[in-house]
Formats: structure tokens, C-alpha cells, sequence
């Protein structure tokens, strides 16, 4: 126990710890070190007072090599808006599934979803403009001017090595990054959570936080790494087949307006 910065003796009253106060502003820090390990359900023990108090702030600092899942506390203090995202991916790989244009079945657009997310939602929106943009390619007029269908068709090169480039990232940010859980409200972030309550009872505030190690995040991502190379492949021969039928390149002359031919007409 310290008071304004100096040691002071513990003078132990049965469960309690009688402090010593004089008239004025005081800053006492009492420091406890208790048993046991760190598990998946945390909440820490809150003395009680013996005295209403205000402005009660707590702060929870977990490592990096814990995942946060929830968190529970007084209002003003952290959320993991990540399972909001959830239910809007959810509500998407329905409406997605729904449509004829890709292979995807609503399970792959949530899994896909789900991945992406943990990259950046440019990510997602990059790959599933790519799935969209050989989908309608495979339902193609044939009828279009060669300088059109040949420069739709670099397009559509330049916009699979973009996608694909995309989904390395994702597989390097799952893999090794940190989890993007999305965790925001009073200045909390992944690894340090804080609540405020302007007014407390003699006890403080209770919070909590359920989180799991970091190697429960390692191994999802991987199952989720290797189920996206598998779906791959088949995905990569739907799209070749959309992008090189039934030509993947036409040969035609381009004619300029206003050029003179041999004859001296335009």
C-alpha cells in the first residue's frame, strides 16, 4: 500500500484494511496478487469501500496471446462489435447463395465472409466483385466488337490477380495477424479494455471478459486456410472456363473514324 507515492504499513482490521486518511487529496494504490491461472471466464475480484464512491474506472489488460469473444461491464466501456458483423454476413451469404451467378452456396459466401473479414472489408468486396465479374462474363453477348471483348478480357486478368492477391493477404493476415475482433468504447482496444461508472455503491463496478488462447484463432484460421484452397481449385476451373469461352482472345483490325483508305475515301 502506498500513499502519495510512499510505502505505508498494512494495518489488516479482519477481512478489511484500514487506510489513513487526513483532511485533503490523497492518492493511495493498494496492490494483491491472488492464485491461480488466467481462464476462459475472467472477472476480477472489486473491493467494497465501505463507502458510496464516484468516478470508478477499471481497466483489464490481456496479453496477445488471448482472444476476447465478449465482454460485460458497466454501459460506458468496451464492445466486440465483431459479431454484429457477423449477422450482417450471415444476411448477406443468404442473399448471395440465392443467386445463379457463382457456384457459391450461401455455407461458402459465410466461410469466404467470415475469412475476409479479418483482412479488411476491401478485401471482401474486391474478391466478391471478381466472383460477380466472371459470372456475367460467362453469360456474355458473343456479339461484341473485338476491341471491346479483348479489352473487357484484360480487364478481367487484371481483376483476378488483384483478387488473388487479395486472398494471399487474408491468408497471411489469419495466420500470423492478430484477431480483428473490432473491440471499441471508452478507449479500449484488443488488448486493453476500460469501463467507467460515474456513480458506484461501496463496491466497484463488476465486469468480465471471456476470451480463449491465441491458438484457438491459430488453428480456426487454418481449418479455414485449407478449406479455402481446397474450394479454390474449383472455383479457379469454373472461372476458366467462364473467361476463355468460347474464345479468350479476338483478332480484328481497329478502324479509326476519319482515316483515308487507298482510294482516297474516308
Amino acid at each position: 500500500m502506498t500513499v502519495d507515492g510512499r510505502e505505508r504499513p498494512l494495518r489488516p482490521e479482519g477481512q478489511g484494511l484500514g487506510l489513513p486518511l487526513v483532511p485533503g487529496t490523497q492518492q493511495v494504490r493498494i496492490r494483491w496478487r491472488q492464485p491461480g491461472a488466467l481462464g476462459s471466464d475472467y472477472s476480477p475480484p472489486v473491493p467494497n469501500l465501505g463507502t458510496r464512491g464516484v468516478n470508478a474506472a477499471t481497466r483489464i489488460e490481456l496479453g496477445q496471446d488471448r482472444w476476447i469473444l465478449f465482454t460485460g461491464g458497466p454501459d460506458l466501456g468496451p464492445a466486440v462489435l465483431f459479431w454484429g458483423l457477423v449477422i450482417v454476413l450471415v444476411v448477406l451469404a443468404i442473399g448471395l447463395g440465392r443467386t445463379r451467378l457463382t457456384p457459391l452456396k450461401t455455407r461458402d459466401w459465410l466461410l469466404l465472409g467470415l475469412g475476409l473479414s479479418q483482412a479488411g472489408i476491401w478485401v471482401g468486396l474486391l474478391v466478391t466483385g471478381w466472383l460477380f465479374a466472371l459470372g456475367l462474363r460467362a453469360r456474355l453477348d458473343r456479339e461484341l466488337p473485338p476491341w471491346r471483348f479483348n479489352l473487357m478480357q484484360t480487364g478481367l486478368f487484371l481483376l483476378s490477380l488483384a483478387a488473388l492477391s487479395a486472398l494471399v493477404v487474408a491468408l497471411q493476415q489469419g495466420l500470423l495477424g492478430q484477431p480483428e475482433m473490432q473491440v471499441a468504447g471508452n478507449g479500449s482496444t484488443a488488448t486493453g479494455l476500460n469501463w467507467y461508472q460515474d456513480r458506484s455503491g461501496p463496491e466497484l463496478p463488476r465486469v468480465w471478459v471471456i476470451s480463449v488462447p491465441i491458438l484457438v484463432y491459430r488453428g480456426l484460421m487454418l481449418a479455414w486456410a485449407l478449406w479455402l484452397a481446397h474450394r479454390l481449385l474449383g472455383w479457379l476451373h469454373w472461372g476458366w472456363q467462364g473467361l476463355s469461352g468460347p474464345v479468350l482472345w479476338r483478332d480484328g483490325k481497329l478502324v479509326l473514324p476519319g482515316r483515308v483508305g487507298p482510294t482516297g475515301r474516308k
